[in-house]
């Protein structure tokens, strides 16, 4: 019998009704026929040739051929389980004791050994233990000396497993937590990295892989240059590969695993990647990968990483609402995008789940949002003023300092973008009121400053504001980094036909 055949027999009504329709979302429609086709034979399976005609109509050796590939890519698919309900075998175990219990010895040990092969291929060790115990104790019962101890040295050996499993993760909560240390010496960081390295040879694939991830977290984590080499992004693409291949393989429930490696990912590449490049990357991660659902409970902070480097990118290049009838020019497919990123802005937002310890995150994520309705119409602009200001009253209690020059950035945007010279220059003091001995995103404050400065030469024509500008202008050109801005303050000096020399 097939893995494929086997993992539909063990799902209850439930869990089959959800990969169901999680087939029909994803348009998966061959692997619905296929599922479908073997939840319909129930006990009585076909054989792979019989199967395979009942699929494809037809059993010779070029639909044979297509329908073992069909058969290893829905095997896969059922990663759609192992991530979002890593408890679908478990239900077996009461339907074993059931049928023990009514005297049905034959049918309890094909379903025991059915469920132990899925168990062990998708790593689920509760569920194999459980099995194993019951095959160790009727092997005792029956007087089968032999088994019964094999029975409980494979017990041993997923126990350790299990136990490994559980170091792991008390050691990087133990070691790797928000109030702990960010900075070690050599010979504590080697202690840490050694202690992950030693289990990624290991025969369990989630305890290779977790192994990895802990390794990679850990340099990433506590600052240390190695992350950035290509050596390590070679080995986080190579886990992702890995993770996307054995998909099926059971984490501990509400460990989102691929996101946490995606994320490391693009950690790495914020500091090599362009943003067009960045901005490609993130896009993927957000449309591609399928939340996974425990996800609507909680803050998933690498999302929200991935929407603001969304934000950032279309601010970049298309932040241009001064320019009358702007936003009705843009791009139809750009239009769309900024659309979808500020509905998942929305979808989030509205989610229960911001309580008082998440307030600077849910500020930023806000900031965020209002990013993106400043490349929209003059009332999303208004209403991201509205926002910003709202959130910089009613949470002054707050601690959120980091964040001032970004919302700052953003509010000063829309006012610009309103032609609000008034509340331009309202915002500018309040900023750097707030601001006062903090340290600075340096594009962020130029950004706030270049406005100022083009705004106030605008309503009063003063030679003055050109000065500072032509200043700001040529800060912004001893920094590479800075393109996006130099692009932005030429664009403007163009447009309001500022008397400056040249800033390109």
């Amino acid at each position: 019998m097939l893995s494929i055949q086997r993992v539909i027999l063990l799902l209850d009504d439930f869990h089959f009704e959800e990969f169901k329709l999680h087939l029909k979302k994803n348009n998966a429609e061959l692997p619905l026929k296929l599922i479908l086709q073997i939840r319909k034979d129930d006990w009585k399976q076909k054989e792979s040739d019989d199967l395979c005609k009942s699929v494809y109509g037809a059993k010779d050796e070029k639909s044979k051929k297509k329908f073992f590939q069909l058969v290893h890519y829905t095997f896969r698919l059922t990663s759609f389980l192992s991530r979002n309900h890593p408890s679908y075998l478990t239900n077996n175990i009461s339907k074993i004791e059931q049928l023990i219990n009514k005297g049905e010895l034959e049918k309890a040990n094909h379903l025991s050994e059915i469920l132990l092969d899925i168990a062990e291929k998708t790593e689920d060790f509760p569920t194999a233990i459980a099995v194993l115990k019951y095959f160790a104790q009727q092997a005792f019962v029956l007087e089968n000396k032999n088994a019964a101890i094999k029975y409980h040295q494979r017990i041993t050996e997923l126990l350790k497993n299990e136990h490994i499993i559980n170091l792991m993760y008390l050691y990087m909560r133990q070691n790797l937590n928000f109030k702990g240390k960010s900075v070690l010496s050599d010979k504590e960081m080697e202690e840490h990295l050694s202690f992950y390295d030693k289990y990624r040879n290991n025969e369990s694939l989630s305890i290779q892989m977790l192994s990895r991830y802990a390794y990679f977290h850990t340099l990433n984590y506590l600052n240390d240059t190695r992350f950035y080499s290509q050596e390590i992004l070679d080995e986080i693409n190579k886990l992702i590969d890995d993770l996307e291949k054995n998909a099926f393989i059971i984490f501990s429930f509400s460990d989102d695993i691929q996101l946490n490696v995606d994320y490391l990912k693009l950690k790495h590449l914020i500091g090599s990647m362009s943003r067009d490049e960045l901005q490609k990357e993130s896009a993927f991660l957000i449309k591609q990968r399928e939340p996974l659902r425990f996800w609507k409970n909680y803050v998933n902070t690498p999302e929200i990483i991935y929407l603001s480097i969304q934000a950032s990118y279309f601010l970049t290049h298309y932040c241009h609402g001064y320019k009358k009838d702007y936003n009705e020019n843009l791009p139809k497919e750009v239009k769309s995008q900024i659309e979808f990123y500020k509905l998942k802005c929305e979808e989030i937002l509205a989610k229960p789940i911001w309580n008082e310890g998440m307030h600077v995150r849910f500020i930023n994520l806000n900031n965020i949002y209002c990013g993106l309705l400043i490349l929209g119409s003059k009332d999303d602009i208004k209403k991201a003023v509205e926002k910003l200001e709202y959130l910089l009253v009613n949470f002054q209690q707050i601690a959120f300092q980091r964040l001032y020059d970004a919302l700052f950035a953003t509010l000063i945007l829309g006012y610009f973008f309103l032609e609000d010279n008034e509340s331009i220059q309202e915002c500018y003091k309040r900023y750097e009121k707030l601001t006062a001995g903090i340290n600075k995103n340096l594009e962020n404050d130029l950004t706030i400053k270049s406005i100022y400065y083009a705004s106030q030469w605008s309503s009063t024509q003063r030679k003055q504001y050109v000065e500072k500008l032509q200043s700001i202008a040529d800060k912004a050109l001893e920094n590479d980094k800075l393109k996006h801005l130099q692009n932005f303050i030429s664009d403007v000096v163009e447009h309001y036909e500022i008397p400056m020399k040249a800033v390109k």
